[in-house]
């Protein structure tokens, strides 16, 4: 037959009946040109590498004519809609392709010692170009249709490929696809499901279904299936991230022990989760790794975090090491990189280094503030003994100080004297507010009357509060607002309250203004015995432009009672019930 190519082109799409109709119509889908109907026929693999992969000439071709036509801005937005269009026109083609070959249909011609079903029936090299083709368009429930189609027919898939299916559907956050490839293994008889797990695992680590992936890693475990890295090192970061630091560090332990490798980022990430969840042990363990076998410098955000768990557990070596680190990447030392390790070596009660510390910040013109002692003043108030451990302290600072000079102020005084105040030891504290100062020749400061007085809040201490403002006054000291508050608050708790609008007076005649609690306060107390005063403290609430509540105002107003309790109370008062004579003697247990 010698006709015009363009007639023949036209008549083999006006005939789609016929193998050899099929055959040029797979060429034409995959781009081939009408000179090669007629030329050597292109074996199916080829065509199926086509779809996957067109050819250098016809995407240099098309990238020509969108660069032609497109203006230079929304250059790159259609190159990627071009894209995606290939993408989606070669995922129609590739399966188009392979529904007309299982249909029955075959692109290469019928050899005669050929069986029907033998032509019918694709080779294992056919299949594994299907299998990929559709592995690299990300099409995995084609790949899986392909692994059963394989097994139906006979053709048993490899190990590897069952292993790339799986790793793509992990790779691609695909569980389901996962489980699908683990029932074609089930069925096709493959013993080995150390892939299928590790997949199931990476994959679900990476989606954030860390349940599911530990209940997959508790599974393996029983079936001594080991797992890989990437699986564990998604299931580590994972567990961390949602707060199991303790499980994360067990399964990393685990891993390391079983010689699998980790990478630098798994154990940045449970350090850093480890310092987010205060972990001591985790914090350490990470620290140690990245330090040791990697030698990496940690994030100035990872150190704090690391600075504070060592503050807390009272890790001296791992806060002097993080800060040594610090120093020698050239960071900037400041007071909240040398807080941490003075809390940490005052956690260890190890008051000389502590003191050591306190003068090194002093020099560098830090830790001049009272919560800088705070942990100092937190460790006498909650100790067995605090007057004990208060002179304890304070021998180690008498010692110390021809040495560590600066260290020795009244802060340091003044956290040791706060600490026996909140303690209850008021007496105590006021005492030693004498005798340290003068023996150390510090001079005491307003701040320093402070502790004594606000501890005398909670003992109800009225007489020590008084003799030590009175010894204020007599230093020629003016008092704070603190203080006059405290004597406020000292004075409501007493039988007699009226000192306390003295001291309100003296506040006030001062400029200064009263805080919300010290003036709730008072109107609570004078509504408790319907005190008219109650509401005048409520206009200068208002006149202060303090809030006031709808339950502090109905506080004052229904005389010291809650509307809780009022409403108890009328829900408790019955009205009395008239009983007549007859009634209470016709009842059976007033007879005789």
């Amino acid at each position: 037959m010698n006709r015009p190519l363009v007639q023949t082109w036209r008549a083999l799409r006006a005939r789609p009946t016929t193998t050899t109709h099929v055959r040029a119509y797979a060429r034409r889908r995959v781009g081939y040109s009408i000179e090669e109907l007629e030329s050597e026929q292109v074996p199916l693999i080829k065509q199926v590498q086509e779809i996957v992969h067109p050819s250098q000439h016809t995407q240099l071709q098309k990238t020509r004519t969108i660069s032609q036509t497109a203006d230079s801005d929304s250059l790159g937005f259609v190159l990627e809609a071009e894209l995606h269009r290939r993408r989606k026109e070669a995922f129609k083609q590739l399966h188009e392709l392979y529904d007309h070959i299982q249909g029955g249909h075959r692109l290469k011609d019928r050899e005669p010692e050929q069986t029907d079903h033998e032509q019918q029936k694709l080779s294992r090299t056919e299949y594994g170009a299907f299998l990929e083709g559709f592995v690299e368009m990300g099409d995995i429930k084609g790949s899986v249709r392909v692994l059963r189609d394989m097994r139906e027919s006979g053709t048993q898939p490899v190990n590897t490929q069952y292993a790339m299916v799986m790793r793509a559907a992990a790779n691609a956050f695909r569980a389901p696809e996962v489980f699908a490839v683990g029932e074609e293994m089930q069925r096709a008889g493959v013993e080995d499901y150390s892939g299928f797990f590790n997949s199931l695992l990476r994959c679900l680590g990476r989606s954030g279904q860390i349940e599911y992936a530990y209940a997959v890693y508790l599974e393996m475990t029983e079936r001594r299936v080991e797992p890989q890295g990437p699986g564990s090192a998604a299931l580590i970061v994972g567990l961390a991230q949602i707060g199991e630091v303790d499980i994360s560090l067990q399964v990393m332990k685990a891993t390391l022990g079983r010689g699998t490798t980790l990478g630098q980022d798994v154990f940045m990430g449970l350090l850093h989760e480890a310092g987010i969840h205060m972990h001591h042990a985790a914090y350490v363990f990470a620290f140690r790794q990245l330090a040791d076998v990697f030698g990496a410098q940690l994030p100035e955000g990872d150190s704090l975090a690391g600075l504070d768990v060592a503050a807390r557990a009272g890790d001296v070596a791992l806060a002097g090491e993080i800060v040594e680190r610090l120093r020698q990447s050239n960071t900037p030392l400041e007071e909240k990189h040398f807080e941490p390790l003075l809390a940490a070596v005052l956690a260890r009660k190890q008051w000389m280094p502590a003191m050591r510390v306190l003068n090194m910040m002093r020099q560098a013109g830090y830790g001049k503030a009272a919560a800088t002692l705070r942990p100092l003043e937190r460790a006498v108030a909650s100790a067995e003994g605090p007057e004990q451990l208060a002179e304890t302290v304070f021998a180690v600072v008498t010692d110390c100080r021809n040495e560590q000079t600066l260290a020795v102020d009244h802060v340091t005084l003044d956290a040791l004297v706060s600490g026996l105040a909140q303690s209850g030891c008021v007496e105590a504290a006021a005492s030693r507010l004498t005798t340290w100062y003068t023996q150390l020749g510090v001079v005491r400061s307003t701040s320093s009357y402070e502790c004594v007085i606000e501890g005398c809040v909670a003992r109800r201490n009225k007489t020590v509060a008084e003799r030590m403002l009175m010894q204020l006054i007599d230093e020629r000291l003016q008092p704070s607002q603190r203080i006059y508050e405290a004597m406020i608050h000292i004075a409501l708790l007493q039988p007699n309250y009226e000192d306390a609008f003295v001291y309100l007076e003296a506040m006030k005649a001062h400029a200064m203004v009263p805080a919300w609690r010290t003036l709730a306060a008072i109107v609570r107390r004078c509504a408790r015995v319907r005190d008219v005063r109650a509401q005048t403290a409520l206009k200068e609430m208002r006149r202060l432009g303090l809030v006031v509540t709808p339950v502090l105002a109905s506080f004052a107003q229904n005389a010291g009672r809650s509307p809780r309790n009022m409403g108890a109370l009328k829900s408790s008062e019955t009205e009395p019930k008239d009983v007549s004579l007859n009634d209470l003697f016709d009842n059976d247990s007033f007879r005789v």
